[in-house]
């Protein structure tokens, strides 16, 4: 009996013992490691706030230079659009004295055959009819140009 009791008192101090011990070991090596995380957690919510302040001051800066941007497209295009008529109101009128050139040079040249048709005749040597023939060829080649 007397064995069964001692047994009994010195499992119930070994548990004890090994509690006292594992207390220890917890205070002493799980305890500042739980510090040393708690401090680094509270470090880095800190920069985490002041990365998030930057990151809002970034988009309220990206914001206002797409405004920027836009406004300076819709001007852009105000100018190109601007432009645009002016250079074919310039094109219109460029056409249209061209065309008042090729008109007046038709005439020009419908007047010359005309008289170089009226000014033969047989009686002309024939060296004055080779050159008319010359000629009428030119006026012909200068119609097909133009």
């Amino acid at each position: 009996m007397w064995v069964r009791r001692n047994a009994a008192k010195l499992s119930s101090m070994d548990i004890q013992e090994t509690i006292d011990s594992l207390r220890k070991v917890l205070e002493s090596v799980i305890a500042p490691g739980v510090e040393f995380l708690r401090l680094r957690l509270d470090a880095l919510e800190k920069d985490l706030r002041e990365n998030g302040q930057g990151i809002d001051r970034l988009d309220a800066r990206v914001d206002r230079l797409t405004g920027r941007m836009e406004e300076g497209f819709s001007r852009m295009d105000a100018r190109i659009d601007t432009l645009s008529s002016s250079i074919n109101a310039r094109v219109d009128h460029l056409t249209e004295r061209m065309e008042e050139g090729f008109s007046r040079m038709d005439t020009r040249l419908d007047a010359l055959t005309s008289a170089i048709l009226n000014m033969r005749q047989p009686t002309y040597p024939d060296a004055v009819l080779t050159r008319l023939e010359k000629l009428e060829r030119e006026i012909e080649n200068m119609r097909k140009q133009a």
